[in-house]
């Protein structure tokens, strides 16, 4: 004869059934949060709005457009002369210098859309990344552009 397992010692309770109308013990925790979370979201939107259009907070101020222009110049220095980038070698070292001055160029026009004194730059590394763009890195035109916004960066550092 095979023991038969032993009955619990108590009966199992039957399972809470939820009233309607009342909330469970974790009821209190959404409201809360989505308050933490409007006070937080407002004040963020609030010091911004004091702050102005010129501050470090919203990034829009002279000293963003130097620093944006700065960067491009950055970039622009470690992207060879296009006779480097189309005379072979490694093809993705090209698409990094490729995306380099693409970069420069993005961030020379957040530049002279800040502050006007770096169009010169803007449209200089706009005319590159045209250039780029549709593989026209051959010639002197080519090599003129170049030069361009390498001296237009000589410029801003002197």
């Amino acid at each position: 004869m095979t023991a038969s397992p032993t009955p619990p010692s108590s009966p199992p309770s039957a399972p809470s059934v939820p009233v309607p109308g009342r909330r469970g013990s974790s009821g209190w925790m959404v409201p809360v949060v989505a308050a933490v979370v409007g006070i937080v979201a407002g004040a963020g939107i609030g010091w911004l709005l004091w702050s102005g259009p010129d501050s470090a907070a919203s990034g829009t101020g002279v000293e963003e457009a130097a620093a944006d222009a700065a960067g491009a110049c950055q970039a622009w220095q470690r992207v060879p002369e296009f006779g480097a980038l189309h005379s072979g070698g490694k093809e993705d070292t090209a698409w990094i210098h490729f995306n380099r001055a693409l970069s420069a160029a993005y961030l020379a026009r957040t530049a002279a859309e800040l502050d006007g004194g770096y169009q010169d730059l803007s449209e200089a590394l706009q005319e590159i990344e045209m250039r780029l763009k549709t593989f026209d890195i051959k010639g002197t035109e080519a090599k003129a552009a170049h030069e361009k916004v390498s001296s237009l960066c000589a410029g801003l550092d002197g």
